[in-house]
């Protein structure tokens, strides 16, 4: 399964997708990506479901970890991805269309991966419950999103963000659908200070090089400093929420 298509519904115009949805140098922000990876590592086995993958870093890797299959609702994306990938399985689908999922995936899935997606999507609650329906018994939702709405800026409108999220938020969308929370935390300190640090700052193109450089310098310079701060800040700060959810 190189690509499938549902071009019959979609529940996604106007919305921003994929390049038009971040700055290029997150593509090579690896040290970043890694410790991404490292937050939910364990959970990461058996048939992995990546939904959102965007530039395709987390991919790479994903599929050396399980089954992995990446969806996009975005096609020019699936088409880049299998063309780049072409041993890695990438579909098109819209994750608010009930049964897309469950098409693809009939026997379900061990773990959803789903990194900076719901901020873009207006009714996460649907989402959230088409994510969970998807997994096996004992699978695990995995989450990261933008934290806090004190830090957004124009970065996040340029991005398409409806919101940033507490760590409250994202409980009380998954207070209604059988899971139960193994993890639900602010995370990256030092990027939440970077955010907020760009709230000073017009900002016309995500791809601006003042961006793109900011990018770069933290993933080479800053990474190892947030995550030795991680763990004092946790419950209060971060640049992100991750949440891992059980199935029941």
């Amino acid at each position: 399964m190189a690509q499938t298509s549902f071009p019959a519904q979609s529940t996604t115009e106007g919305l921003k997708v994929g390049a038009d949805t971040y700055s290029s140098a997150i593509a090579d922000a690896q040290n970043y990506m890694n410790w991404v990876i490292d937050q939910f590592r364990p959970y990461l086995k058996g048939a992995i479901l990546e939904v959102g993958f965007g530039h395709g870093l987390y991919s790479r890797v994903l599929g050396e970890l399980g089954d992995y299959c990446g969806v996009d609702h975005d096609r020019d994306s699936v088409e880049r991805a299998a063309k780049a990938m072409p041993d890695r399985k990438f579909a098109v689908c819209d994750i608010l269309v009930r049964d897309q999922l469950s098409s693809l995936f009939p026997q379900g899935v061990d773990a959803v991966f789903t990194i900076n997606v719901l901020e873009h999507i207006e009714d996460d609650a649907t989402a959230v419950a088409n994510l969970v329906q998807v997994l096996k018994p004992g699978g695990h939702l995995l989450i990261s999103v933008p934290a806090l709405m004190l830090l957004y800026n124009d970065l996040d409108r340029l991005a398409g963000h409806c919101r940033r999220y507490t760590t409250a938020r994202l409980a009380k969308l998954l207070a209604d659908q059988p899971v139960e929370l193994v993890r639900l935390n602010y995370f990256n300190p030092i990027g939440g200070l970077g955010w907020l640090a760009n709230r000073l700052k017009r900002h016309q193109s995500l791809n601006d090089s003042a961006v793109n450089g900011q990018i770069a310098l933290f993933d080479k310079y800053a990474v190892p400093l947030s995550r030795a701060l991680d763990p004092l800040s946790r419950s209060f700060f971060g640049q992100s929420v991750t949440c891992i959810a059980r199935r029941l």
